[in-house]
């Protein structure tokens, strides 16, 4: 028997006990399967509707198929029907069932205009095909069967209740009319069907309705089965009707509870409200000696703003005056006389924690090396003793931030008697490594606080002779412990393998024979499961090890990243993948050695909803140790690394149809771009610029995108706002009678999102590029890029990188809850800083970019609504724009490959007076009220990193509950 459908397997068990059946189920919900696991000799728990159930049945055949109530539920039931005929054995059978969708109470409801969808019953809101007599018989005429048998159950209702309803309507119940009523097909509850293959079938062949209903849904199969068993009781039936009955006692029960716990909350809230009433009727009394001290603190606001205009006059002053003195030759000789003492003194204290911790001077050497990028050695000795050290901060962090985030014994101990608690299998593949290091990397699996695991080790076909004698050690000393000899070398992939062939867990993680898990690695990991059990992929924080075991390069990752994942490998360690996945994509590819890992990740995400299914745990769990020979000491350790990258990352873009073109980055080492086709057609891209009285800014921002831009099919909206200046008018004119350049007035206050979406309104183009008029573009491919971006169907907004003048960093993509509402990623930056972790020079999605330059289609702009311009005159409109397409379930996305200078607030000035401080004020508190833990939460940013600043550097407040 193959029981489509098997639920929590009450009809199995009677197939097996009673029949002796051998049965086999198929289930959609995971937790009806395992209840089923105890009632059928097999369950697979996999979607008909797709093809990976069939795989795993292998060359299984069956006597009898049943689909009991499934058909109704699948959005192509033929396709199903079409793939069972191959299941079955010479002789075998289906035996399905399917409600009516022609019964008397239907066609009454649809005389009255209406379809009542409810829980359970014929309108089942589940249902996606309703089936009458006659569709009946195409569906299993154009599946591949003969039914040879059609019977159904029946629920006739009262000529009363028929009549009473028709006369409402206005109709006369006559008995001929009634007789309507009361035909087989109308009558009919339920319909019962037996078939069996024939791909010959004709419509022709369909047996007519019986005037003899059964009694019960369970009778055929009874019937049938009698004749193969020659043994058939009601047992069944019986069993289904009190579990039914059950279920409905149990529903009930639990309606009941709610509606007792929703009137306690009623309650309590009626109270709370009049308590509250009271309050409010006792503050309103003092709310005119209120207003009378708030004007009197806004008189001494304004006083205070000219102070501080004052203050600052003078600040100019004092700061020339020291200008002039450190310029003076006395000052100089000074400063070079000085020079010694001054470094000495401000060394002192980097002197003493090299000599009490040597190995991080190694490592603050080589990090050094990799950010100088050929610096001098007179540069790197300045850096090398100064405090703003990665390496020194982070082991300072370690021990002064890091520990706040441990579990505590009693969470581990509830933890580890979960009932739910999952069994994680360690995937470690093993050749010739260092025993000191194969030590210490089992040893860091035995202390995890979390206790459901087992280690699945596959020696591939090691040399040395320590490595057998230290897994049979291990093996024999731990149950947990499983080891798998290879009697031939096959590389990483090939190991991994074996060593999957080991694991019997829900979950499997990937670990490298040299790396260490930290102690509460499993015990995030199995916190994260069982909190969210859609999860089918997760990943922490990382941080690489040292030759001298120094902790160092610490990777604080963003939540799942679609494009930073296709610009490198994101995910790396610690990845936890659900057993059922590894296994259903084909498990670790050969080929792909140095990026086997990335390559396994892309595969899984395809058949994934990343938003849902993929977890990250912001904390470092995984410590990758760096010696020469591992990918974790540099981009360049291992070049067929890159290699086999690119490949892994062509390979998904193929089996995803996505025309592009992968190369190694030409912006740092060892990363990846992805270049996005355009269609033939180019798409009109309108480019919205607004101004006032910036016609030099303008100008340049004009003439900028005439003469470098590659990209050939766009318009230019110049949008004037109330300018004035003579200059601004006359060169406005002038623009106007220009072939692909319209200018058009908007004589209303400064709006910026209103202006933005007047100007959509008269806009050509199927993107709209808003782009401010300080804007001055660098790279000639700027707007091919975007758009190649913008048209992909997952995209929302695109954003470019914006420098200032001087060559610093003004935009690489916004944080939410940087400062407040959202900074500008590693502001201020040089243009040879890679950023953190490479992220000011990788394309990579951000929840928000800045409007000074974004792009997006039509689509996605109507979709949303355009811009606030109620609550969002000047301020944060960007961001919000941003966010509300993120919710909306597009992407948002940075690519540092769109070049552009960025004259910022020089034609609209800066927030320097008393009214638009206040206008800015109220914007920011707009913005925390309507997303506040977004804000706290950006998921394109790590709750480790600081919001007090804009460099990535550390949180060093430690991440609270509500941050992970």
């Amino acid at each position: 028997m193959l029981e489509l459908g098997c639920a929590t397997g009450y009809m199995s068990a009677y197939l097996r006990r009673e029949l002796g059946c051998y049965v086999v189920g198929v289930e959609y919900d995971r937790a009806m399967a395992n209840k089923a696991k105890s009632a059928c000799d097999r369950v697979i728990v996999g979607d008909v509707q797709k093809p990976n159930w069939l795989k795993r049945l292998g060359d299984e055949r069956f006597d009898i198929i049943t689909c009991a109530d499934i058909l109704e539920h699948l959005r192509e039931p033929i396709s199903l029907l079409q793939s069972l005929p191959g299941l079955l054995r010479e002789g075998g059978r289906l035996l399905a069932s399917l409600p009516n969708g022609a019964h008397a109470a239907l066609r009454l409801e649809l005389l009255e205009g209406r379809f009542t969808y409810e829980d359970t019953g014929l309108l089942d809101r589940t249902h996606l095909h309703l089936f009458t007599y006659h569709s009946l018989r195409e569906l299993f005429v154009r599946g591949g069967f003969r039914v040879d048998e059609l019977s159904y159950t029946f629920h006739d209702m009262a000529d009363s209740e028929v009549e009473s309803r028709l006369n409402r309507l206005g109709f006369e119940a006559s008995e001929r009319g009634l007789a309507l009523f009361h035909t087989p097909e109308a009558a009919a509850f339920q319909f019962i069907v037996s078939a069996v293959p024939d791909a010959s079938a004709a419509a022709g062949d369909f047996p007519a309705l019986s005037e003899k209903p059964m009694e019960s849904s369970m009778e055929v199969y009874r019937n049938l089965l009698a004749e193969l068993h020659q043994a058939g009781t009601t047992a069944a039936t019986r069993l289904q009707m009190i579990e039914e009955r059950d279920r409905l006692l149990e529903q009930q029960q639990e309606h009941l509870t709610l509606l007792h716990d929703l009137r306690d909350q009623h309650t309590a809230q009626i109270e709370s409200l009049s308590k509250t009433i009271a309050e409010l009727q006792q503050e309103a009394a003092k709310n005119n000696v209120l207003h009378q001290e708030l004007q009197q603190l806004d008189r001494q606001l304004s006083a205070a703003y000219a102070e501080v205009g004052h203050m600052t006059a003078e600040a100019t002053r004092y700061r020339q005056s020291l200008k002039d003195v450190t310029n003076s030759r006395g000052w100089r000789g000074y400063m070079a006389l000085t020079t010694p003492l001054r470094l000495w003194r401000g060394a002192l204290p980097q002197v003493k924690r090299y000599i009490r911790e040597p190995g991080l001077l190694g490592s603050r050497i080589t990090e050094l090396k990799r950010k100088e990028e050929g610096g001098s050695w007179r540069s790197m000795l300045t850096h090398l003793f100064t405090d703003t050290s990665p390496t020194y901060n982070y082991s300072l962090w370690i021990d002064e931030v890091e520990p706040v985030g441990i579990p505590t014994a009693k969470g581990v101990l509830a933890l580890n008697n979960h009932a739910e608690s999952p069994l994680i299998s360690i995937l470690m593949p093993v050749y010739n490594v260092a025993e000191s290091w194969l030590r210490a990397a089992i040893e860091s699996v035995l202390k995890q606080s979390y206790r459901h695991w087992e280690l699945c080790i596959a020696d591939d076909c090691s040399t040395k002779p320590h490595i057998k004698r230290v897994l049979r050690e291990y093996a024999d000393r731990y149950k947990q412990i499983k080891v798998i000899y290879r009697e031939n070398n096959g590389h990483i992939a090939a190991a991994t393998n074996s060593a999957l062939s080991l694991a019997t867990g829900d979950y499997v993680g990937l670990m490298d024979h040299d790396d260490v898990l930290t102690p509460y690695a499993l015990f995030f990991v199995a916190q994260e499961i069982i909190l969210h059990p859609q999860a089918e992929l997760i990943y922490s924080d990382e941080d690489k090890l040292n030759s001298e075991g120094v902790r160092f390069d610490h990777y604080f990752k963003p939540d799942f990243n679609p494009d930073l994942m296709r610009s490198h490998n994101m995910i790396c360690h610690f990845g936890v993948y659900r057993r059922e996945l590894v296994e259903r994509v084909g498990g670790i590819r050969e080929g792909f050695d140095g990026a086997q890992d990335y390559d396994l990740a892309l595969r899984c995400l395809r058949e994934l909803d990343a938003r849902r299914q993929v977890r990250h745990i912001p904390w470092i769990l995984y410590h990758w140790r760096a010696i020469p020979e591992s990918t974790a000491s540099g981009a360049d350790a291992k070049s067929y690394a890159v290699e086999a990258a690119i490949r892994a990352v062509e390979d998904d873009l193929k089996a995803r149809e996505i025309d592009a073109e992968v190369t190694e980055s030409d912006l740092i080492a060892g990363m990846i771009r992805v270049r996005y086709g355009l269609p033939e057609r180019l798409p009109l891209v309108s480019i919205i610029i607004p101004t006032r009285n910036g016609e030099s800014l303008l100008r340049q921002c004009i003439e900028s995108i005439k003469d470098k831009t590659g990209y050939s099919k766009y318009e230019i909206l110049v949008v004037d706002n109330q300018s004035d200046d003579a200059k601004t008018l006359d060169y406005l004119q002038r623009l106007g009678s220009e072939n692909n350049i319209t200018v058009i007035r908007y004589d209303k206050p400064f709006n910026f999102s209103a202006i933005n979406n007047y100007a959509v309104e008269r806009a050509k183009g199927e993107l709209f590029c808003f782009m401010n008029d300080d804007i001055e573009i660098i790279s000639e491919d700027w707007l091919g890029e975007m758009v190649s971006h913008a048209l992909r169907p997952e995209i929302g907004a695109v954003g470019a990188k914006l420098w200032y003048p001087d060559g610093r960093l003004q935009h690489g993509g916004v944080v939410l809850g940087l400062g407040g509402v959202a900074g500008h990623a590693m502001k201020y930056s040089s243009s040879a800083d890679k950023g953190y972790m490479g992220r000011s020079v990788l394309i990579q999605n951000y929840t928000a970019v800045t409007a000074a330059c974004l792009l997006l289609r039509r689509q996605v702009f109507d979709a949303v609504s355009g811009f606030d311009s109620d609550n969002l005159a000047v301020a944060f409109n960007d961001v919000d724009l941003c966010i509300r397409i993120y919710q909306k379930g597009y992407y948002n996305l940075w690519t540092p490959y769109a070049e552009m200078n960025h004259h910022e607030s020089a034609s609209r000035g800066a927030e320097d007076t008393p009214d638009k401080q206040r206008r800015f004020t109220l914007e920011a508190e707009y913005m925390l009220e309507k997303y506040g833990p977004l804000l706290e939460r950006d998921p394109a940013y790590n709750p480790n990193l600081t919001r007090c600043g804009e460099d990535f550097s550390l949180n060093w407040k430690g991440v609270v509950d509500g941050d992970d």
